[in-house]
């Protein structure tokens, strides 16, 4: 009778005034969270080295689901950790360095040893434990350690060493299922009428190219990181007429921006073109583009900001790229819900 919902707690789940068993709770989270396991919240348990650096490190508040190990249908558990919790680091000596694996282990004595249901209702169910001696580049529980844990961080401890900085700490945090959402904006170039027939020309500082903007462009309130993908594409390179200097490259920089309100403005890395003539009389067509990912600064998180493709000439070149009725723009952003330092929101 493999149906029945948990013979060994007396219990019948989901049916009128029947009692309630520990075994399904923990089942109906497994399912609820598909058998994933990890932090709830950007922020939550982060490990840091004390303020004052010596041989502890601290585990700030916050939420994590962590997934059973020991036994088959064992189910998931949910855990907060309501202020600072401090674990040990035991020095290491002239032998050499160690890794320590710092976790957010479950201990449960009705799976783990005798059904001792005191010890069930008195103590805590979750607690900060190190695991010693790990690889040093260990980012999960080693294999053959069989426990119910969720990975915080990794301290990698240099020889002859008893204080513990956030320089040994190695973020390992993952989230809870974490949220994702893409956004993609597009364009084509136009005739000088419309403003969308435009030189990359500008010599001193990054312009918009093309003259348009993407406004009411929403960053979620969740979004921690964004990966951006841009492309100018199909842009005109036009024929540089008689012999002249070298300088008739096309050369420059790109880049896209998130133009906030209150000066809270977001960059991405500015990528180089250069592109050569290919004789006297013939013009032809290039395409560039960038891809870089970012950090949401948090008091960006949930405004409404204006999305904007930039271009940047060289000072010493005499040919820029055109933006015309055969170019295609594209802006493609993935945003991400990632851990994050509470110190960034």
């Amino acid at each position: 009778m493999t149906w029945q919902t948990d013979p060994e707690e007396g219990s019948v789940w989901a049916v009128q005034g029947a009692k309630s068993g520990a075994r399904m709770a923990r089942l109906q989270l497994q399912s609820a969270t598909r058998s994933a396991q990890g932090i709830i919240e950007p922020p939550d348990l982060q490990v840091r080295a004390a303020t004052i650096p010596d041989g502890t490190v601290t585990v700030a508040a916050g939420g994590c689901v962590v997934a059973g190990r020991e036994q088959n249908f064992q189910g998931s558990y949910f855990g907060y950790n309501v202020g600072l919790d401090s674990v040990s680091i035991a020095p290491t000596g002239s032998g050499g360095g160690r890794s320590d694996l710092v976790v957010a282990r479950v201990e449960d004595p009705t799976v783990e040893g005798p059904n001792v249901w005191e010890h069930a209702l008195t103590d805590q169910l979750i607690y900060t434990r190190v695991i010693q001696g790990v690889s040093a580049t260990a980012e999960d529980v080693p294999a053959g350690v069989v426990y119910s844990a969720v990975p915080l961080a990794r301290i990698d401890i240099p020889a002859n060493t008893a204080t513990i900085t956030q320089d040994m700490v190695t973020d390992l945090r993952t989230m809870l299922n974490p949220r994702t959402e893409r956004t993609m904006r597009t364009m084509y170039g136009q005739g000088l009428e419309d403003g969308r027939y435009d030189l990359a020309d500008f010599k001193t500082d990054f312009e918009r190219w093309p003259q348009h903007n993407w406004e009411g462009l929403l960053i979620p309130s969740w979004a921690t990181q964004l990966s951006v993908r841009a492309d100018w594409m199909n842009a005109l390179y036009p024929a540089p007429g008689a012999p002249g200097p070298t300088t008739r490259d096309a050369r420059g920089q790109v880049r896209v921006g998130f133009i906030g309100s209150g000066g809270n403005n977001l960059y991405t890395t500015a990528p180089a073109y250069n592109f050569n003539p290919q004789g006297d009389t013939n013009g032809f067509r290039a395409s560039t583009g960038l891809a870089d990912t970012l950090t949401v600064p948090a008091a960006m998180r949930g405004m409404s900001v204006s999305l904007r493709m930039y271009a940047k000439a060289d000072a010493a070149t005499t040919k820029y790229l055109v933006a015309d009725g055969f170019s295609n723009f594209v802006v493609d952003i993935e945003w991400r819900e990632v851990p994050v330092s509470a110190a960034t929101l």
